[in-house]
C-alpha cells in the first residue's frame, strides 16, 4: 500500500484509570484483515464502539469505514461476542434488518435492492415483523436483468440472465420488467440472496431503529453512494456506515477503517549530569516502534538526534555548565511521531575562584568571590558554626548576617541553578567574628589604696582578655594582664584620692581580632550617707539623707524608674533634693553617692512607689451567659509606664467575689453565673497601697427557663375572679414579692440582680 493518509480523533474519558484513547480514520481502502493488521502494526487495534465514542466517530465519516468486528474472532468463538481487541460486545448499533443471520428457505417474487426472490404464502424468511402468514399472494412479476453473477447457493445462475421470467403461480399474470445495473463484485465469496424488508420497525439485535442525527436510514446513504446488498455472508465483517449504523459486509471488500491507540505517556529521565555531560534514558513506546527522534535545545545549543538504536539511553556531551536543557524524546511508530517524553535539566555549575574574607564585625562577616566558569543563576552560602545558616546571593559577594561575636565559622561557597536542582563543588574559608565588647565594666571594693575592677564576659564567645590600666595624672599606659580568663583585677599599691583608668578588651584564641575596647574609672572612696529616706507623693519624691564621716564635696542623686531604667541624675551640696513630674503608682529607685573631687563611694539606694491614682472610665465590652470582658484607661499620670490593676467582681445574689492582679488595661471574668447582675471595681496597686476604685455593673445573659404558677381563684362574691383590677392586684403583689429577692435598690433605681419575668397568662 502506498503512505498511509488518516485524520486523527482523540478523547479524553474522564474516568478514574482510563487511558486518553486517540482513534485514526484510515483513508486508504484495503480487506478486514488487512485494516486490522495495520491497526495493530501502526496502533493498538480497530476501533471498539461504545455509546459515547460512535457519537464522536460519526462526525467525521463521509463513507464506511471498517470497524473491530466480525461474526466469528478468534477461530470459533461464540458469534458476535467479541470485539477485535477482547472487549465484550456489549453495545449494538445494527442498520434494520442487519446482520442477517441465515440462508433464505425459498425464492421469493419481491424486488429490493436490485436482489430478487420469490415469496409464496407461509414464507416469511428472517426479518417478518409478526408471526401471521401473507392473507394475499403477490402478482408474477417478470423481471429483465443485464446482471451476470456468482454462484449464491441455492439461487441459479438463469434467475440472473438477461430477459427471464419468472412466475410464481398460474394465477398470477401481471408483469413487471425492470433494468438491473450491471455488477462485478471485487471478491468472489459464497453468499446467498434474501429478502430484507427495509423499515423503521423494530430490528432482530437491539440497536439504533432511527438514523443519527436525523438520517434517513432506508435510503441507506447519508449524502454518499453507499449502497447496501442484502445477501447472507457466511463470514461477515462489520463496517459502519456514514450516519453511524453497522452493516455486514464481505471480508475481502475494500473499504477504508479506524484505528485507535491509547495516548502514549513515557518518563524521560536525565542521569550522570556533570559540567558538560549528562545520560538521558526514557521508556519504551509502545508496540512496534521503529526508533526515536531526541531534541535538545537551550539559549545557545540545539540538538535533533534519529535514535534508531531501541536501547532508551543517550549520552549528551559538549554541554556548557550551569545552563538549562529542554529534552523530548519522540518514539516513532510507522512514521508518525507519537506523544514526546519530556524532561528538563541543568548541568553542573562550576566552582568559583577566589574566595575572600573583606570585612569583620561582631555579627557580620562580607565574603567576595569570582564567578565559576560557564553559567549560573545563583550562589548558595552554607554557613558552618553557630548557629548554622544558609544564605543565597546573585552577585560575587555576599553580607552574612545574624552570626555570634567571637565565633568562629567556617563558609561554603557555590553555584547553584535557579531550581537549585543541583549544585557546583564547594569552595570554602574560616574566619572569626569580632569578638564583643565587655559589659559592666566598674570598680567596686573600694579602699583607700587599691581599685577593684569586674566586668561581665562579653555576649558571644572569647578566649581571654587584654587588660590596660593608668593613673589620670601621668596618663602612663600599662599592660597589666593580656590573655586573662577571670572577669575581675585589682589594682593595688595606690595613693588616696587616686583616680585609675582600665581599659579591657576581649580576645578570640589566635588573636586575629580584638573587641571594641570598654573603659572604666576607679576611685577610692569616701564614707557612704547615711539614713537615707524618700517622701512621696502622686508625682514627687522627695530624698533625705544625713551626710558621711569625713571628707565630701557633693553627693550625686539618682533617680531610676525601675521598670524601664529611666535615668534622672542631679549634683546637690545639700542633704535633699525634690524630684517632680513623676510618673503615679510606680516603683522608683534612688541612688545616693558621695563624691569628693574624683572620687565616689559606694552608693546608697532605697525603692519606694509613688501614689498610685484610679484608673479612667471603666467599661463592659463584652459578655455573654458566663464571661464579662472589663477595660478601662490607665491613669493620666501613669500613661507609658507599667503599674499593676487589682480588678474585683462581685454577684450581691450569690454572694459571691472573684479578685485578680493584671498589667494589662482589660481582664475577662469566666465561670459566671447566667442571667446575673455583678458589680466590677478597678484599683490602681502600688506595692502595698491601693488607689480609690472605678466601676461599672453589667448583667450576663440569662438562660430562660420557665416555672409556672397555677392559682385558682374562689370568691363567694359573684364576678370577684373575673374582675380585671382582682387580676391586676395579684399580679402586682407577686411582682412586689420576687422584686424583694431578685432585686436591689441603686441610685433609686430599682436593679434586678438576677435575670427574671413575670407573665400572666389565663387558663
Amino acid at each position: 500500500m502506498g503512505r498511509i493518509q488518516h485524520m486523527i480523533l482523540w478523547a479524553v474519558l474522564v474516568v478514574c484509570c482510563v487511558a486518553e484513547r486517540q482513534y485514526f480514520l484510515q483513508s486508504n481502502s484495503s480487506t478486514w484483515e488487512q485494516a486490522r493488521l495495520h491497526c495493530q502494526v501502526c496502533y493498538k487495534e480497530m476501533v471498539s464502539l461504545t455509546p459515547d465514542n460512535i457519537q464522536q466517530l460519526v462526525q467525521n465519516l463521509t463513507s464506511s469505514y471498517w470497524i473491530g468486528l466480525r461474526k466469528t474472532m478468534n477461530n470459533g468463538s461464540f458469534p458476535w461476542s467479541h470485539w477485535s481487541n477482547g472487549n465484550p460486545l456489549t453495545f449494538q448499533n445494527w442498520y434494520p434488518g442487519r446482520p442477517i443471520l441465515s440462508m433464505p428457505k425459498k425464492p421469493v417474487n419481491n424486488v429490493f435492492n436490485y436482489y430478487y426472490y420469490s415469496i409464496r404464502p407461509n414464507d416469511c424468511g428472517c426479518c417478518c415483523t409478526n408471526n401471521s402468514n401473507p392473507t394475499s399472494v403477490p402478482p408474477a412479476t417478470t423481471v429483465t436483468s443485464s446482471y451476470h453473477g456468482t454462484d449464491y447457493g441455492n439461487a441459479t445462475d438463469d434467475l440472473f440472465t438477461e430477459n427471464v421470467n419468472m412466475t410464481a403461480s398460474s394465477t398470477m399474470t401481471p408483469t413487471v420488467t425492470t433494468k438491473v445495473t450491471r455488477m462485478t463484485p471485487a471478491v468472489t465469496t459464497n453468499v446467498t440472496k434474501m429478502t430484507s424488508v427495509m423499515t423503521l420497525g423494530s430490528t432482530f439485535f437491539p440497536g439504533v431503529t432511527g438514523g443519527i442525527n436525523g438520517t434517513n436510514m432506508t435510503s441507506g446513504t447519508n449524502g454518499t453512494n453507499e449502497t447496501e446488498t442484502d445477501v447472507y455472508i457466511e463470514e461477515p465483517c462489520i463496517a459502519m456506515l456514514s450516519f453511524g449504523l453497522w452493516v455486514d459486509k464481505i471480508c475481502s471488500e475494500f473499504l477504508p477503517s479506524i484505528c485507535y491507540e491509547d495516548r502514549f505517556y513515557g518518563n524521560a529521565t536525565m542521569t550522570n549530569k556533570t559540567l558538560h555531560s549528562a545520560t538521558l534514558s526514557w521508556t519504551r513506546g509502545p508496540g512496534n516502534i521503529s526508533g526515536y527522534r531526541v531534541e535538545v535545545k537551550s539559549t545557545d545549543y540545539n540538538l535533533t538526534l534519529n535514535h534508531t538504536n531501541l536501547n532508551q539511553t543517550f549520552d549528551l556531551s559538549n554541554l556548557t555548565a550551569g545552563t538549562q536543557y529542554r529534552v523530548q524524546v519522540f518514539p516513532i511508530k510507522c512514521g508518525r511521531d507519537l506523544n514526546p517524553q519530556n524532561v528538563s535539566f541543568y548541568t553542573k555549575p562550576g566552582v568559583i575562584q577566589i574566595l575572600n574574607v573583606t570585612k569583620v564585625s561582631e555579627t557580620n562577616i562580607s565574603l567576595s568571590w569570582f564567578a565559576p566558569e560557564g553559567n549560573h543563576d545563583l550562589y548558595n552560602i552554607q554557613v558552618r558554626g553557630e548557629p548554622d545558616l544558609k544564605v543565597t546571593t546573585r552577585t560575587e559577594s555576599a553580607l552574612v548576617k545574624g552570626l555570634i561575636p567571637g565565633g568562629f565559622y567556617t563558609f561554603e561557597v557555590n553555584a547553584e541553578v535557579e531550581d537549585k536542582s543541583i549544585e557546583g563543588d564547594r569552595l570554602n574559608i574560616s574566619s572569626y567574628t569580632k569578638p564583643g565588647k565587655v559589659s559592666n565594666l566598674k570598680s567596686s571594693a573600694l579602699t583607700k589604696d587599691s581599685v577593684h575592677f569586674q566586668w561581665e564576659q562579653p555576649t558571644g564567645n572569647t578566649s581571654g582578655y587584654k587588660v590596660y590600666a593608668w593613673r589620670e595624672e601621668n596618663k602612663t599606659f600599662e599592660i597589666l594582664r593580656k590573655n586573662l580568663t577571670d572577669t575581675n583585677l585589682r589594682v593595688m599599691n595606690q595613693s588616696s584620692g587616686a583616680k585609675i583608668w582600665l581599659s579591657v578588651v576581649a580576645l578570640v584564641p589566635d588573636g586575629s581580632v580584638e573587641g571594641e575596647p570598654s573603659t572604666a574609672m576607679g576611685l577610692t572612696t569616701p564614707g557612704e550617707v547615711t539614713d537615707l529616706q524618700l517622701s512621696v507623693t502622686a508625682d514627687t519624691i522627695n530624698v533625705t539623707w544625713t551626710p558621711p564621716q569625713g571628707n565630701y564635696e557633693t553627693f550625686s542623686v539618682q533617680l531610676n524608674l525601675t521598670s524601664t531604667m529611666e535615668v534622672k541624675k542631679e549634683n546637690t551640696t545639700a542633704s535633699q533634693l525634690l524630684f517632680t513630674n513623676l510618673n503615679a503608682g510606680v516603683k522608683y529607685t534612688v541612688t545616693v553617692t558621695t563624691l569628693n573631687v574624683y572620687l565616689m563611694s559606694d552608693p546608697k539606694n532605697i525603692s519606694k512607689f509613688t501614689l498610685p491614682l484610679p484608673p479612667q472610665s471603666a467599661k463592659i465590652d463584652s459578655f455573654n451567659k458566663s464571661h464579662v470582658t472589663l477595660s478601662w484607661k490607665a491613669p493620666m499620670k501613669s500613661q507609658g509606664v507599667q503599674i499593676l490593676y487589682l480588678v474585683k467582681c462581685h454577684a450581691e445574689f450569690w454572694n459571691n467575689t472573684q479578685t485578680s492582679e493584671t498589667y494589662a488595661t482589660n481582664y475577662t471574668f469566666h465561670k459566671l453565673n447566667a442571667g446575673t447582675n455583678y458589680t466590677f471595681e478597678v484599683k490602681v496597686k502600688a506595692g502595698t497601697m491601693e488607689s480609690e476604685p472605678v466601676g461599672t455593673s453589667q448583667t450576663t445573659n440569662a438562660t430562660v427557663r420557665v416555672q409556672t404558677m397555677t392559682m385558682a381563684c374562689s370568691s363567694s362574691e359573684p364576678s370577684f375572679c373575673e374582675n380585671s383590677g382582682t387580676r391586676t392586684k395579684v399580679l402586682e403583689n407577686l411582682t412586689r414579692h420576687f422584686r424583694m429577692w431578685f432585686s436591689k435598690m441603686e441610685n433609686n433605681i430599682s436593679v434586678n440582680t438576677v435575670f427574671w419575668e413575670l407573665e400572666w397568662r389565663e387558663a
